[in-house]
C-alpha cells in the first residue's frame, strides 16, 4: 500500500510541476514580474551598506522616471531610462530559485537527492554570479559604469522605480524589495565604429587597452566577446555585461587572448572596413611584442 501511496504522491508532484509550467511559465513568454522576484531573504554578505549621498541622488534621480525594456541577457533583463543614460538590470531568478511547489511534498530519498542537487546548483550559480558583480562594482566601476548594486533586500532605500513592461503595462516596484543594479549606458561598439569610421582606430585602440588594464586589475572574464559584452561611452570602453568576471593573477594581455576577445570584431571589421580588421592585427601584433 505505502509503495502506491509513494507513486501517487510523484504522480501528484509531476502534474503539479506541469500545471505550474503551464501556468505560470509557458503563458509568460518573455518579461514578467515574477521572473525577477526572489524569495531570498536578508543576506549581510551581499548588503554594501546605505547608498552614499550621490547614491541617493540617484536613486531619487531613478524614481522619477519611466523604465522600458531595453533587451534580454542570459542573466537579467535591463531597462533603460526615459533620458536614455541609465540603465537598471534585473536578475532572472530561474537559475537561482530555492523553494519550490514540490518542497512540500514528501518526496522519495532518491528525489529528494535531485532536488538537494538542484538546489546547491542554483546557491552556487547566484553566489558566483553575485561575485561577479561585486568584483566590477568594487574592481573595475570606471569600466563597467555600476553606480549602485543592490543584491538582497534591504529597508533603507524606500523608493519605487516604475518600469514599462513590453505590452505597455506600468509596474512600481518596491527598490528594497529587488535585487538589480544601476549602470551607465554604453553604445554599441560596431555602432559607434559604423557611425564614424574615421574614428575607428581610436577605438581600437581603446578596446586593447581596456583589456589590459583589465588583466592587469587581475580580472577575468569567462565570455570574451565585443558584441556582446562591451560598449562606448563618450570614447571610453565599457563592461556593458559583467556577469562571468572572476579574480586572476594580475598579468600582461597575451596575444592569443587579444585575439580571441576581438575575434567577432575583426570579423565585423574585415566585412565593413578591411583596412581597420589590418589595423586591429598589426596593433594587436606590436603590444605583445
Amino acid at each position: 500500500m505505502r509503495k502506491y501511496f509513494n507513486a501517487s504522491l510523484v504522480a501528484l508532484a509531476l502534474f503539479l510541476i506541469v500545471l505550474t509550467y503551464t501556468t505560470c511559465i509557458h503563458r509568460t513568454k518573455g518579461f514578467c514580474y515574477k521572473k525577477i522576484h526572489s524569495l531570498y531573504s536578508y543576506d549581510p554578505r551581499w548588503d554594501f551598506g546605505v547608498p552614499n549621498p550621490e547614491q541617493n541622488a540617484l536613486l531619487e534621480k531613478i524614481s522619477t522616471q519611466t523604465f522600458s525594456l531595453l533587451g534580454s541577457g542570459k542573466e537579467c533583463y535591463a531597462f533603460v531610462s526615459d533620458d536614455g543614460l541609465f540603465v537598471v538590470k534585473f536578475f532572472k531568478q530561474k537559475h537561482m530559485k530555492t523553494q519550490y511547489l514540490i518542497d512540500y511534498l514528501p518526496l522519495s530519498q532518491q528525489l529528494q537527492m535531485i532536488r538537494r542537487e538542484v538546489l546547491n546548483r542554483h546557491k552556487s550559480h547566484r553566489n558566483r554570479l553575485y561575485q561577479s558583480y561585486q568584483l566590477a562594482y568594487e574592481r573595475l566601476f570606471d569600466h563597467s559604469g555600476v553606480l549602485y548594486l543592490h543584491l538582497t533586500k534591504t529597508n533603507y532605500i524606500k523608493k519605487a522605480i516604475t518600469i514599462r513592461s513590453p505590452s505597455g503595462k506600468r509596474l512600481a516596484l518596491k527598490l528594497d524589495d529587488m535585487e538589480f543594479l544601476v549602470q551607465k549606458r554604453a553604445y554599441s561598439i560596431f555602432d559607434t565604429i559604423a557611425n564614424a569610421p574615421k574614428k575607428g582606430e581610436e577605438t581600437i585602440d581603446a578596446i586593447l587597452d581596456y583589456l589590459a588594464s583589465r588583466n592587469a586589475r587581475g580580472i577575468g572574464d569567462d565570455d570574451i566577446n565585443c558584441a556582446r559584452n562591451l560598449g562606448i561611452l563618450e570614447g571610453k570602453v565599457m563592461q556593458v555585461d559583467i556577469g562571468e568576471l572572476y579574480p586572476a593573477l594580475p598579468r600582461p594581455a597575451p596575444e592569443k587572448e587579444l585575439i580571441a576577445a576581438t575575434l567577432d570584431l575583426k570579423d565585423f571589421l574585415e566585412r565593413k572596413h578591411p583596412h581597420l580588421a589590418r589595423y586591429l592585427d598589426a596593433e594587436i601584433e606590436r603590444r605583445c611584442r
